[in-house]
């Protein structure tokens, strides 16, 4: 499984970093801090505000966690949404200001201005750690897995499982570590685990499984193929088989990101996607075609009436 496991890479951003024994560098310092041309991301640490601001909000927060390996003890590992970003899994919501960490051997959960440290008495070892390049530890991720199943919000644990079991992170394994948990939180967290589908294929498709789960759809099969003779086959990101309707999400990626067009221009894409879009409403069975964007995700209104004027049953 390790051979599957990337890390994502450390932005180039310099860090700066204020000092008792430095005391004119560090008064130049935070005199630029006072003048907003510098960010406070740690006790005595800062980054260029514009570079900062420049960053995702994974990378930042990757940052922060380079600033502060420094503090990181050598009975701890980055853990939880933190080890999750250093992986490059996926997030919902953005990183947390603080990094987390876990404590092996201590029962005693503490928050400070910089880490969140979880304790950890599981007297099962994890034989997964990864080592990062920086000398940092991590969980493992089966580790890490349980760890966003049991303190992430539904959806955003969601994103980060569908990317985990994608890599290969066995979902039996995930669920014996939650097993081996206290009662808090493990039934959201199972239900969780279960939910996850490695076939969901990004972000967008698996935010939008969780709306049809909420709204009481039928289950879609994700990932359908669509066979004619003579021609490409066309592969469905949802198919609503008793209502005969397909849900394609639309990240702006493929159309805005030349890695994915394949040497094509943005005007080529369209024309591609129109005529794919024309064959697949010829296909036996098939009566509506949906596209999803990121805004009909979080727009609860517009998300059911496009589902609902293409025939798809709601029970919620």
């Amino acid at each position: 499984m390790n051979r599957q496991i990337a890390l994502a890479p450390l932005p180039a951003v310099t860090v700066l970093r204020t000092s008792r024994h430095r005391p004119a560098e560090s008064e130049v310092i935070r005199r630029r801090a006072d003048a907003q041309e510098l960010v406070r991301i740690g006790r005595g640490k800062f980054v260029d505000a514009a570079a900062w601001a420049a960053l995702r909000p994974a990378e930042q927060h990757l940052v922060r966690i380079g600033a502060s390996a420094d503090r990181i003890g050598p009975d701890q590992v980055v853990s939880h949404v933190s080890a999750a970003v250093v992986l490059g899994v996926p997030t919902v919501s953005p990183p947390p200001d603080r990094v987390h960490v876990t404590t092996v051997g201590s029962d005693r959960r503490t928050t400070n201005a910089s880490f969140v440290v979880h304790a950890d008495l599981d007297p099962v070892l994890d034989p997964s750690r990864i080592s990062t390049p920086e000398g940092l530890q991590l969980s493992g991720p089966v580790r890490i897995a349980a760890d966003v199943a049991l303190t992430l919000p539904f959806i955003d644990a969601v994103v980060a499982l569908d990317d985990l079991l994608r890599r290969g992170v066995p979902r039996a394994a995930v669920r014996d570590t939650i097993a081996r948990r206290g009662p808090k939180g493990r039934r959201r967290a199972l239900r969780a685990v279960d939910f996850a589908d490695s076939a969901s294929d990004s972000p967008g498709e698996s935010i939008a499984r969780t709306r049809f789960d909420q709204f009481g759809t039928e289950e879609p099969v994700l990932q359908h193929r669509f066979r004619s003779s003579g021609q490409p086959d066309i592969v469905v990101d949802f198919w609503f088989l008793s209502a005969g309707v397909v849900v394609e999400f639309d990240g702006e990626a493929k159309y805005r990101d030349p890695t994915m067009r394949n040497g094509r221009s943005a005007e080529d894409v369209v024309v591609a996607e129109k005529y794919r879009e024309d064959r697949l409403r010829s296909m036996p069975g098939v009566r509506h075609v949906v596209r999803l964007r990121w805004a009909d995700l979080w727009d609860e209104a517009t998300l059911r009436a496009k589902l609902r004027r293409a025939g798809v049953r709601m029970r919620r």
